[in-house]
């Protein structure tokens, strides 16, 4: 594996275990570091031993926090083995000016979105997919994978401001309307069968606010399948 690239964790090619839930991050680098997960969001990190020192102790505290976002919501009606786990973009890109969020650009976001299309096509078992972050779910819509009846698309498009800028970064043209609480939480339908549920990132998760009511409708939901 080349150094600037990071790995999905597989539950079939780790455990042998069929996976249930597909959860979809941003890309492999630290915010603050130049580190490259080995596996998107240190999910392998997960499954060993917690580490005690500083920088390895926040790679499993990412990965932990990944995995438990998944697992509260749905009323653990999964298991944390049965999570594949992937980035829309699993290169390393520049990091963004401080304060601001990475772009993924449109050709880097195509890759993504053929090599996730192509996961669910392998992996039948994969009952449902948790996209995470408004520019994921930007790009998942921008190129197919779902569709939704708001302006999500027209609200969240990159700015090119940012695209622009060295270095680039990602910044909605609607920013100031919260595009991502028009469809955090709701579930959509997949042709391929699957149910699609946007969420927060990982390091979002832990500040809900805004997104309390969008979180309360996913529990609600889950709660009804029990």
């Amino acid at each position: 594996m080349n150094d600037n690239y990071c790995k999905d964790w597989n539950p079939f090619i780790e455990k042998r275990i069929e996976p249930k839930v597909l959860l979809i991050g941003h890309d492999p680098r630290l915010q603050l570091s130049d580190t490259i997960a080995n596996y998107a969001l240190f999910s392998d990190y997960y499954f060993g031993d917690k580490p005690k020192n500083g920088s390895e102790k926040r790679k499993f505290e990412l990965a932990a926090k990944s995995f438990e976002q998944v697992l509260e919501i749905t009323n653990h009606r999964y298991k944390a083995e049965e999570i594949y786990v992937t980035n829309l973009c699993n290169e390393s890109l520049p990091h963004a000016p401080k304060g601001k969020t990475v772009l993924i650009p449109e050709s880097i976001a195509n890759k993504g979105f053929e090599r996730i299309t192509s996961i669910i096509c392998q992996h039948s078992t994969i009952e449902y997919i948790f996209p995470m972050s408004q520019q994921v779910n930007y790009w998942l819509q921008f190129f197919g994978l779902y569709q939704t009846n708001t302006d999500y698309l027209a609200k969240a498009k990159p700015k090119e401001k940012g695209i622009n800028n060295d270095p680039p970064y990602y910044e909605a043209v609607k920013q100031s309307d919260h595009p991502f609480l028009e469809i955090c939480g709701v579930v959509y339908h997949l042709n391929t069968g699957q149910k699609l549920i946007p969420i927060l990132h990982t390091k979002q998760y832990a500040h809900l606010t805004a997104y309390l009511q969008c979180y309360e409708r996913i529990k609600d939901y889950f709660a009804a399948q029990q």
